[in-house]
């Protein structure tokens, strides 16, 4: 659980303290303002975002990045980016009700103007843009959860005293079992097994999640895997393994570029 909090107050001296509680791992968050909850979500496969609130008048939104090694967190209030030292920042504007008589309805036609014209701007490219990169993202870091579900077939069916078995799952939990039982006990063979396949399923969590290192490590590592797959002749297994890294690769170019692309075109203008 990573916990990042900010403290700041306004020209009138009244105080504010803005809380993110984020579980890296599920995506779960929590933001707490004075004390407050006002939002409370997430998903499994987070890759960052954006959230917008109010922050007693003042107009407040809390950004959550990548680097693919770790997450970033930035609070946004009235444009004003708040440090982690804190800040003071000008006073809540006055509420438009209490400035035009209750009779005269010009807001409606100066609220619709933004609208009409975000409208004739036509799709906002850079959020699908976004939404594309993170599809990339999460396609290839399912394919860990892949490697590893079928990894662990394969050796149920071993177990089962058959030789056969699905070309995607990995070699290098057999060449590691052999160096542990030449090692140690022949009996803690399937201790290798275990820790592979729990392996992939991590790199599985963490990829999907936009962590650029996890597809680093897990493509060198399949890499060496489809290498075994070469020198024993298995040519499906290599042929599964290069469309299986071409996948991973292609989500690690897709994480940096994520990395570049602001959440929307519209905010950033």
């Amino acid at each position: 659980m990573t916990t990042k909090r900010w403290d700041f107050r306004d020209e009138d001296l009244r105080r504010y303290s803005v809380e993110i509680e984020h579980a890296v791992l599920t995506g779960d968050r929590r933001i707490i303002v004075n004390g407050r909850e006002v939002f409370h979500g997430g998903k499994f496969f987070d890759t960052g975002g954006e959230h917008a609130f109010d922050l007693e008048g003042h107009s407040a939104r809390l950004r959550i990045g990548s680097t693919g090694f770790a997450y970033n967190y930035t609070l946004v209030v009235d444009g004003l980016t708040i440090p982690p030292e804190g800040a003071t920042i000008p006073r809540a504007p006055m509420a438009a009700q209490t400035l035009s008589a209750p009779a005269t309805t010009p807001m409606p036609a100066a609220t619709a103007q933004p609208v009409v014209a975000a409208l004739a701007q036509g799709p906002d490219h850079t959020a699908l843009k976004r939404v594309a990169l993170v599809n990339r993202v999460r396609n290839g870091g399912r394919w860990f959860y892949w490697i590893a579900g079928l990894s662990a077939v394969n050796f149920v069916i071993f177990v089962l005293g058959s030789d056969t078995g699905f070309a995607l799952g990995t070699a290098i939990d057999w060449f590691l079992q052999g160096i542990l039982e030449e090692l140690a006990d022949p009996s803690l063979g399937w201790i290798a097994h275990v820790v592979v396949i729990a392996f992939f399923a991590f790199l599985g969590l963490r990829a999907t999640a936009g962590a650029q290192w996890a597809f680093v490590l897990g493509g060198l590592v399949y890499t060496l895997d489809g290498l075994i797959f070469l020198l024993v002749g298995d040519w499906i297994g290599i042929v599964v393994h290069a469309i299986a890294l071409f996948a991973i690769v292609s989500a690690t170019i897709a994480v940096r570029q994520l990395r570049s692309t602001p959440v929307s075109g519209l905010l950033q203008s």
